[in-house]
């Protein structure tokens, strides 16, 4: 199998004719106790021309890739690096590790829990109650998770396809010991060393009490899983909790962002604003030139890393002040309110709480933002619902029917099929005869699956 993935990085080189890389333990790496490469030169491995994202294979498994994803390994001309900011030497402060598996390298950061990401410090995470963050992300399994015990995971390869031919060549774990925050950075100076990597970084996620990652569920753990197999090592992630902060957090903000990306989110959440960050399709490239012995920029990739982890961190602690709003001390939390209300609204009806559904849209409804007539319309459908669902028919009525009368597209159409069924129940017969008239054919021409045959039903038994 390593024959295979040496010989798919081989078909990677844009120069033809180059030796392909051999396997062994610390060729591409440096020596115990040196601070500079090692004497064994790196083959060359250069990349096709167009950038490392145009050799890579899209998709694998664990669920589709969104389009934001697969934009971290298309080619980016116009952000390419100058030859100032790159090195020949490998990253600083990197120790050697060893294992029955072989050896590989690692640099070890450390913050203190009062360190500012952006404007939120590290240690807010830790007054999280994890029954807060398995009610949001709609996840039993996480009211085992605790943040001061989980492992906060990101990751770097060389693609977005599973199996042998991505190598995830650097992997950070983040985790909080004695009111610190290590954040340890497992590193490839070679592929032969990713078995031994592997085999620490399933341990050290073993140990946790969960994973908290961006996207990770269907990305990060399913990378990791397929190498650990294809290396005989069990992996850890089926037995832990796991926080994936993407779905939470797209689903409190959704639509109030240009899109769901990692940066997105700290940046509008947390005031983080990154100066000089290294592109991520730039990121496999700098790997590939390090095992090439070409001048590289792998410690802007260890950078870039590294900041993920900390967003990861102060993500989760935003993510557990969305219910009530306010942060630790008592300011109020950042972020779109308007999109949040709903969601918590949409929330708290998934959990038949209806009466703080009832309140979070009222919220919503009485909050900036609000300039679409349909975004409007729907908030408004969605508190007669509720109203109906606590027993205030009357109310509930009035408001369905004037959204019917008001509109004339689909919400309109659903908002007979309401008027209808309360009618009825409260025989009111000229509500419903309004509602047959008026109804039918707006249903017919708006409405399609469930929806209209629910509206229909209604609409046919007035």
């Amino acid at each position: 199998m390593k024959d295979d993935l040496f010989a798919k990085l081989a078909r990677l080189r844009r120069e033809p004719g180059s030796a392909r890389l051999q396997p062994g333990p610390g060729t591409a790496g440096l020596q115990p106790g040196s601070s500079s490469p090692s004497s064994s030169p790196h083959p060359s491995a250069r990349l096709e021309p167009g950038g490392p994202g145009a050799a890579l294979e899209r998709g694998g498994p664990g669920g589709a890739i969104p389009e934001w994803l697969r934009a971290r390994f298309e080619a980016d001309d116009e952000a390419a690096p100058s030859s100032a900011d790159r090195s020949i030497d490998p990253p600083a402060d990197l120790t050697e590790h060893a294992n029955e598996r072989g050896t590989f390298a690692a640099r070890l950061r450390t913050y203190a829990s009062d360190h500012a990401h952006g404007e939120w410090e590290l240690g807010e995470v830790l007054a999280t109650p994890a029954s807060v963050l398995a009610w949001l992300a709609r996840d039993p399994a996480l009211a085992t998770l605790l943040p001061e015990r989980a492992v906060y995971l990101d990751i770097e390869t060389t693609g977005l396809s599973g199996g042998a031919g991505t190598i995830p060549f650097l992997v950070a774990l983040g985790t909080f010991d004695g009111g610190q925050f290590h954040l340890w950075q497992a590193f490839l100076r070679d592929p032969s060393e990713e078995a031994a990597a592997l085999a620490e970084i399933a341990e050290r996620v073993r140990a946790a009490s969960g994973v908290v990652s961006f996207f990770g569920k269907s990305f990060d753990r399913h990378r990791l899983e397929d190498k650990m197999r294809l290396h005989r090592i069990a992996p850890p992630f089926a037995a832990k909790p796991h926080l994936d902060l993407y779905h939470p957090l797209r689903r409190l903000y959704r639509g109030a962002y240009l899109d769901g990306r990692l940066a997105t989110f700290e940046s509008e959440l947390c005031g983080v604003a990154r100066e000089h960050d290294l592109p991520g399709s730039q990121a496999p490239a700098a790997w590939f030139d390090f095992l090439a012995e070409r001048p590289h920029r792998l410690e802007a990739v260890f950078r870039h890393n590294e900041l993920d982890v900390l967003s990861l961190v102060t993500l989760a602690a935003h993510l557990a002040c969305a219910r009530s709003e306010q942060r630790r001390d008592g300011r109020a939390l950042p972020g779109a309110s308007r999109a949040r209300a709903r969601a918590l609204a949409e929330l708290h009806t998934k959990h038949r709480e209806h009466a703080a559904a009832l309140a979070w849209l009222e919220q919503a409804l009485t909050r900036p933002g609000g300039d679409s007539d349909e975004d409007n319309g729907e908030l408004w459908f969605r508190h007669a619902e509720c109203l109906r669902k606590l027993g205030q028919r009357e109310p509930a009525l009035a408001e369905f029917l004037r959204l019917a009368r008001e509109r004339d597209d689909a919400l309109a159409a659903r908002a007979w099929g309401e008027v209808a069924r309360l009618a009825r129940r409260l025989r009111q017969p000229e509500l419903e005869a309004e509602a047959r008239s008026s109804g039918v054919a707006l249903v017919e021409r708006t409405l399609t699956g469930s929806a209209r045959k629910r509206a229909l039903v209604s609409l046919r038994q007035a």
